[in-house]
């Protein structure tokens, strides 16, 4: 892994780019411009591990390229949740549940990412609350959309295709 400039990359990439990202959906152009020079920016290799259960939430990342699969350690064992893929966030829930983190994210391919760490997020709401309930917003609507995802999985597993009607119960 290893950090890149958030100024190079918004000078390479150009801001419409990174309007392009769900995470900053409606923020400002001046909001999206001071996290991107302000956060850490990261790049991963195949196979490199962003983070690992029971490191520290210190923050959230935003994917700014490529895709991470995510496992969960849960009672010894690691299980392939889902991917999240480029203007997604990921590690969000454990930074605002004050835990540690509780699975594996691993890069697909090349990824770069953007750290959030809680000092700059927390800045964010001093600087400009308006801004950022409007993050808050993105995340939770993310996070919201993770949910159906993984509720999604159940179901497909429960019933997979080919197994007749659905049940109500």
């Amino acid at each position: 892994m290893r950090r890149l400039s958030g100024q190079r990359l918004l000078e390479e990439r150009g801001l419409p780019y990174f309007r392009g990202v769900s995470t900053f959906g409606a923020l400002s152009d001046p909001t999206v411009l001071h996290l991107v020079r302000s956060g850490e920016v990261l790049e991963l290799e195949t196979g490199e591990v962003l983070f690992e259960a029971g490191d520290g939430s210190d923050g959230f990342y935003v994917i700014l390229q490529g895709h991470l699969a995510f496992f969960k350690y849960h009672q010894g064992h690691y299980a392939f949740i889902r991917n999240y893929q480029f203007g997604e966030n990921i590690g969000f829930v454990g930074m605002i549940a004050l835990h540690h983190r509780i699975g594996r994210a691993q890069a697909e391919g090349k990824v770069i990412v953007l750290k959030v760490p809680v000092s700059l997020f927390n800045e964010l709401y001093e600087r400009d609350t308006r801004e950022f309930a409007l993050l808050l917003m993105n995340l939770a609507r993310d996070m919201a959309r993770g949910i159906r995802a993984v509720d999604n999985i159940i179901v497909e597993r429960a019933h997979p295709p080919g197994d007749g009607p659905p049940q109500l119960l």
